[in-house]
């Protein structure tokens, strides 16, 4: 086929197709952390919102936008592990199938997704939110922002399909296009230039689904373009096979599940914390984006160990599964130690250069502290968490996120909620949510019981 589709398992090969994953996630969170940076220093000239106002509800919003992001991102998750199973068998007809047919699933979940925002985020803010003025801003943003849905579905698709085929580098074009968009666009759309009006947190919402188009169509130029992707017989819309989609929602639909009670519950975190007041919710906006920028690594090391696990198994080398997670965290836990450690020495400096209100700072140091000590955990968990993924068991990915979602949530309505203790207490949730992951992801691995399907399957052929 004169590319090679199967993975080694070396620690070479893994940051080869961890870096440029790493970078494309890297640059829509500073995106995020742009928008941020912009509100936080963003005056409204009109007396409707505070800056308060606009960050707590980009906060909750954009955690509600984030949330059915995810659920298509469950949907292209396990499009990634049957792709990546076909790379493993070398497979190259196949794994274009999965794709081609992926395009026709991410579509149609789009548009049940943005439907259902326009009927029930409204009614979800106004029944969740106490303040106003928070409620009509984080509508009116979810409104535009929910548009982007399609685009940034189809790019998650391509880019599963860039890391399935050994083509992580791809991925970088479109995400540094994109970010320049979104960066430039923000500029302008929030704080009015360029004979456009001052929009504030509305222009957020523009920028980004203006950004997301933009990485939707450079993707997709280098997808049609590239004469490596031949062999792959791509097709849209064309020669489409329904016993092969209900496989993909069969194998996604524990991954949908898993992601939307996941971030599901990050949102229902921020509405607890906006209940403790305004203040606290618009720090907790900020160390969102904080805690997004630390583990960008993290997260590009876990779908490298979904896709390499995954392509390992259809080698018929699942020995070496184990030995290939152990190499992923090692890297994740030291990238993300270097990455944080500046900021537990540094917080009020950082937190400085984010929000010019010195109120914000001072209550958000400890918080940003525990933070940035989470990520470490993170850092391993998720590993183990997407080695299981990678594996093919999604059922049992879909149970342990459903026990720490438990414990999650049983944490933060007692200490959040009921009790009203102060913004680090709140953020020590994360230490409960990633630590119980880590335990069962790592005792089902070392278990081995994961094996066991494979070797059946073997010796039936």
């Amino acid at each position: 086929m004169g590319q090679q589709i199967q993975v080694q398992n070396t620690y070479r090969n893994i940051i080869q197709l961890a870096l440029p994953i790493s970078i494309a996630i890297l640059i829509p969170q500073l995106n995020m952390l742009t928008n941020t940076v912009f509100l936080g220093n963003y005056k409204p000239s009109l007396n409707n919102f505070t800056t308060q106002d606009l960050l707590a509800a980009s906060g909750i919003a954009g955690i509600y936008y984030l949330t059915i992001v995810m659920v298509g991102y469950g949907l292209v998750s396990g499009m990634l592990m049957l792709m990546s199973r076909r790379a493993g068998e070398n497979d190259a007809k196949g794994l274009g199938k999965i794709f081609s047919n992926g395009i026709i699933l991410c579509l149609a979940l789009s548009a049940i997704l943005i439907a259902l925002s326009w009927l029930i985020a409204p009614w979800i803010f106004r029944l969740a939110i106490h303040e106003k003025s928070i409620q009509t801003a984080a509508i009116s943003f979810i409104q535009i922002r929910c548009w982007g849905l399609p685009f940034i579905m189809l790019c998650q698709l391509s880019n599963s399909f860039f890391l399935a085929t050994s083509n992580s580098k791809k991925i970088i074009m479109g995400s540094v296009v994109q970010t320049v968009v979104n960066i430039a666009m923000d500029y302008v759309c929030i704080f009015g230039a360029m004979g456009v009006p001052e929009m504030g947190l509305n222009g957020t919402a523009f920028a980004s689904v203006m950004s997301e188009v933009v990485y939707f169509v450079v993707v997709f130029l280098i997808i049609h373009r590239t004469k490596n992707f031949k062999p792959y017989a791509i097709v849209y819309f064309k020669n489409i096979d329904f016993p092969l989609m209900k496989e993909t929602i069969i194998k996604s639909s524990p991954l949908i599940i898993q992601y939307l009670l996941s971030i599901g519950a990050w949102e229902v975190f921020f509405i607890f914390v906006e209940h403790l007041g305004k203040a606290e919710s618009a720090v907790s906006q900020i160390l969102r984006s904080v805690f997004s920028i630390v583990g960008v690594v993290t997260w590009a090391l876990g779908s490298t160990s979904n896709s390499m696990v995954s392509n390992l198994i259809g080698q018929g080398e699942e020995q070496k599964v184990i030995p290939l997670i152990k190499k992923i965290i090692t890297i994740s836990l030291s990238i993300s130690l270097i990455l944080g450690l500046p900021i537990v020495l540094f917080p009020t400096y950082f937190l400085s250069l984010l929000t010019t209100d010195v109120s914000l700072v001072e209550m958000g140091t400890v918080s940003l502290r525990i933070v940035v000590f989470a990520t470490w955990m993170l850092s391993i968990s998720t590993i183990c968490f997407n080695g299981v993924l990678g594996t093919g068991n999604t059922r049992i990915n879909m149970v342990f996120e459903f026990i720490a979602i438990i414990l999650y949530i049983t944490y933060i309505s007692v200490v959040v909620e009921y009790l009203h203790l102060p913004l680090p207490y709140a953020w020590c949730s994360e230490f409960v949510y990633w630590l119980s992951l880590f335990i069962m992801s790592s005792l089902y691995l070392y278990s081995g019981r994961w094996k066991a399907s494979f070797q059946t399957q073997r010796t039936n052929q």
